[in-house]
């Protein structure tokens, strides 16, 4: 999906307030709309870049060690920091935001985390160095799952949600993990 397209679907958190005619006179819905369209939208293609370099040699597209090892290092772990980087710059305002972004900030650590270890393991031949890496993948990425279900939950709660925009942004963030 392009940019233009995400930042659509996400404007959509936007748009469906001012559609059903809500202000943002809420600090949390306004605060929560500008987290994602202007926070996360400027550094979720490095996310998504990332994450389907990563997929690209693991699991059925794995093929040998070697090519696992140069996509974490010469993109993956360069394009994750990257993002990680980015992602601590957002300074959310209200509370609630911030404790979204912060389960976002845990998740994308690990993340990060097992993905050099990971790539540390391989250079070493080191299974347990590697197995110990996957599972700080899985429970990144567990964790952004909680983000994604959170930001949902919050979207709605605060009126920035429609069913349509959610089908969407899902369909987006389960592409990404493919």
């Amino acid at each position: 999906m392009k940019r233009k397209e995400k930042a659509k679907v996400l404007a959509g958190l936007i748009v469906a307030c001012i559609a059903l005619g809500c202000g943002m006179t809420d600090p949390v819905r306004r605060d929560l709309a500008n987290y994602v369209n202007q926070g996360i939208l400027n550094i979720a293609e490095l996310e998504q870049k990332s994450l389907q370099r990563y997929a690209s040699v693991t699991g059925p597209n794995y093929t040998t060690d070697e090519k696992v090892y140069e996509a974490l290092k010469d993109y993956v772990v360069p394009l994750y920091k990257r993002f990680l980087d980015g992602l601590m710059q957002i300074r959310p305002e209200t509370d609630d935001v911030k404790k979204l972004h912060r389960i976002y900030i845990i998740g994308a650590e690990q993340l990060h985390e097992g993905f050099k270890e990971k790539m540390y393991g391989i250079e070493l031949q080191n299974e347990a160095v590697i197995l110990s890496a996957n599972t700080k993948i899985e429970r990144g990425a567990a964790e952004n799952v909680k983000w994604r279900e959170e930001l949902f939950t919050l979207a709605d709660k605060h009126g920035l949600a429609k069913e349509e925009k959610k089908g969407k942004l899902l369909e987006w963030w389960n592409r990404i993990w493919e």
